[in-house]
């Protein structure tokens, strides 16, 4: 895993931390300015360390494997190993649930998605727990989670949190797909892919599981103490309603475009403007109804891994996001998912011109073709099928995008290309076995010119 920003992703937010300097009593200060000057430290160790090893994670093919360390409240990384895969709780509750949250992040990744472990390829999981004294944050270094007690006055233990555990794991999995920089809005969208992580792994633990409607959508839900007043770290439902705490400060998350926050503060606003697609995520798998990770998760899985965005990753906007998801819940599910999708996207002020949908190729079709284009005439009848693939006269498989129709076939080496609209797609043939020629493709009862 290369580390092209060298980013340390925490999930309290650095004006949190600010907020407290200024606000909090003198204890309460020295803890803050500690917190903050971790991620400064933590980055500049992992860039010698990546320049000396090269920046290569090792990677375990076999299966994934869990190591929960613990600093003994040192900065020392990644400390003494004090449970390995597979062995029995140690009565340590960081230790422990630790461990239990690395779990559940894989099993999700693997039951769901299929995806073995956060780079695809049986990377071991790492996590230090007890780091520093009264440390207030828990974060993903680029190898490994860095989890801290907390004060005890405002902050409970970062363990405690499953969702935070799969935040942060979240953010290995996009490192390893479309590698967000982490700054403006392409930093806001790599907080937000986290948090859609870590809200489906609190949903898809709870017993029972819980359905979109079900969760309460809060992320880091009982890691406030009882004197700060708020119900946890953002809310993806009611961006900007989650704390409003006289030493913590208020919530600054917007939930519409039109509430955007322009800052250089939090690597130009990551975790502030991240509630806006949070929003839109809500609305979405509410809307869509069910377990949230059966369409929704489903849906933004793929759109983070679209090459697109891989492409896009220094410079990706939250309307370059929002149009991969719209394309994707055409692709994965459908028109009825894709306008649930594009819909919520308007809620929260985003609007994506979208192509209209292609007609539907699923249909029995006569492939009428000549060599030559004037040459001999023969057809063919083929029924279209849903997963891609035709039969009849002649078999092989259909791809259709963005209007261009394209048919390889099982017997030979031939591939047809062409424009498909309506009720007609017309190409020519290529790496067909004789001569050139052209084909003509028409729905059953349609008229075809080709051979007239």
């Amino acid at each position: 895993m290369q580390h092209a920003h060298g980013a340390i992703c925490g999930v309290i937010p650095p004006f949190v931390h600010e907020h407290m300097a200024e606000h909090g009593d003198e204890r309460t200060r020295r803890i803050a300015l500690a917190a903050l000057s971790v991620d400064t430290t933590v980055r500049a160790e992992r860039l010698i360390t990546d320049l000396t090893a090269g920046g290569v994670v090792a990677r375990a093919a076999a299966h994934t494997r869990r190591t929960v360390h613990t600093a003994r409240n040192t900065g020392e990384l990644p400390g003494t190993p004090v449970r390995s895969e597979g062995e029995p709780p140690t009565g340590d509750l960081a230790v422990d649930e630790a461990y239990d949250g690395l779990g559940a992040t894989v099993d999700l990744l693997r039951e769901v998605f299929g995806r073995h472990s956060l780079d695809d390829a049986g990377m071991p999981l790492l996590a230090t727990v007890h780091y520093r004294e009264r440390y207030n944050n828990a974060a993903w270094d680029g190898r490994q989670m860095i989890f801290g007690d907390g004060d005890g006055q405002y902050f409970n233990r970062f363990t405690a949190a499953v969702d935070v555990i799969g935040h942060e794991l979240g953010h290995g999995v996009t490192t390893h797909e479309s590698d967000l920089l982490y700054m403006h809005q392409a930093g806001a969208l790599n907080e937000h892919f986290s948090d859609v992580i870590g809200a489906m792994i609190k949903q898809y633990v709870a017993v029972p599981r819980q359905t979109a409607a079900e969760a309460d959508w809060v992320i880091g839900a009982g890691l406030f103490t009882s004197a700060v007043n708020g119900v946890g770290l953002r809310s993806m439902k009611a961006p900007g309603t989650a704390f409003d705490d006289a030493v913590l400060g208020k919530d600054p998350q917007p939930d519409h475009m039109s509430r955007f926050v322009e800052t250089l503060s939090d690597n130009g606003g990551v975790h502030i403007n991240s509630g806006i697609p949070n929003r839109a995520f809500y609305l979405v798998a509410t809307g869509l109804g069910g377990y949230t990770w059966e369409k929704a998760g489903r849906i933004w899985y793929a759109a983070m891994r679209d090459l697109e965005l891989r492409r896009l990753r220094r410079v990706a906007r939250f309307q370059d996001f929002a149009r991969l998801t719209i394309k994707h819940a055409a692709a994965l599910h459908g028109p009825a998912e894709r306008a649930v999708v594009e819909d919520a996207w308007q809620q929260v002020g985003i609007a994506v011109e979208i192509a209209p949908a292609a007609e539907p190729v699923a249909d029995v079709w006569v492939l009428h073709y000549s060599w030559g284009c004037t040459g001999s005439y023969a057809r063919a009848t083929l029924a279209f099928h849903e997963d891609g693939s035709f039969s009849g006269d002649l078999a092989g498989r259909w791809h259709q995008q963005d209007g261009t129709l394209l048919l390889s076939f099982d017997d030979g080496p031939a591939q047809y290309a062409g424009t498909l609209a309506g009720d007609a797609a017309t190409g020519a043939m290529s790496t067909f076995t004789g001569a050139d020629g052209c084909w003509h493709l028409t729905r059953q009862g349609a008229a075809s010119t080709l051979g007239k």
